[in-house]
């Protein structure tokens, strides 16, 4: 379901949106950025991409070629690698106006109501091309942070270890067409209803994915939605759509078919607030905060 525009000045989660996401994972709100706030942001990464060594510390993930797999300083790259599909890792940390855009008033008052609480920013990735990526679960790579419970002694002094983590389910995941989608340009896949699906244990008890556990976790969550008899969907938006889905819903990038073809896209990834420590939460406004942190490590 496409839920209206969102060009009121004043936006707020609905009770017939809430309903919609609990069942199926997902919302669509439609036309709810404007053209002149998606050519802002097309414009920073139109300008990254003219001259590479403009991204500085931030971090690029090639998706094709000899170099996929890897991760590079932007301004140290191969530079064939911006000929192709590539991951432009959290310019949010150095453009105000990418994180404006990710935080959004009229989106973070829909997150809350999402959330149960304000959400806060903890990774974008900008992609010009379809991400091409395998169906997966953002909580595999992300998980909400919860607080670590402390190793209990008993009476002999013994120290216990501590209970088993309890999953904690408030991710959110923003996906805002920087351009019309094309059936040929890989568009974003999903599976409605696939975030009721229990989720994944790895073998170290906890919901992280492990580097060689991953097969098993997709195998797992096919296996499951085969089970339920859950269809997968396309999604083909317009400039200025928003995809939002829950942290535990299935979802990949199909094939591109037609490599002249773009899908620009800014896809934002947001924990509560309320679930980071104190320090590492900035304000931004009311109902939207950043993890204060720097860019991301570079791959072993």
């Amino acid at each position: 379901m496409v839920f209206g525009s969102g060009n009121s000045k004043r936006e707020e989660l609905t009770r017939e949106q809430k309903a919609f996401w609990d069942e199926n994972g997902y919302l669509i709100l439609a036309s709810f950025f404007e053209p002149t706030e998606v050519d802002a942001v097309n414009a920073i990464v139109d300008r990254r991409m003219a001259d590479p060594s403009s991204f500085g510390q931030a971090t690029v993930d090639p998706l094709h070629g000899q170099y996929a797999g890897q991760r590079f300083r932007g301004a140290e790259a191969p530079r064939e690698i911006f000929q192709g599909p590539i991951k432009i890792n959290d310019l949010f940390l150095d453009e105000p106006e990418v994180l404006n855009f990710a935080l959004s008033e009229r989106l973070t008052r829909i997150l809350s109501g999402l959330l149960d609480g304000a959400p806060l920013v903890c990774n974008s990735l900008n992609f010009i091309w379809g991400s091409g990526q395998p169906d997966h679960v953002d909580s595999w790579f992300m998980p909400p942070p919860v607080p670590t419970q402390p190793a209990k002694r008993s009476f002999w002094g013994r120290v216990k270890a501590p209970e088993s983590p309890q999953f904690n389910d408030r991710l959110a995941v923003s996906s805002i067409c920087l351009e019309d989608v094309h059936p040929d340009a890989g568009p974003l896949v999903y599976y409605p209803g696939s975030h009721k699906i229990p989720p994944f244990r790895f073998s170290h008890g906890g919901f992280a994915a492990l580097q060689d556990g991953t097969s098993k976790s997709s195998d797992y969550v096919h296996a499951e939605m085969q089970k339920a008899g859950l269809r997968r969907e396309e999604f083909l938006g317009k400039a200025g759509d928003v995809f939002l889905w829950h942290g535990q819903l299935v979802h990949g990038g199909s094939a591109i078919k037609d490599p002249t073809r773009t899908r620009k896209t800014l896809v934002t990834h947001y924990w509560r607030a309320a679930d980071v420590q104190p320090g590492k939460a900035v304000k931004v406004h009311e109902t939207g905060y950043y993890e204060k942190r720097g860019h991301q490590a570079l791959k072993e």
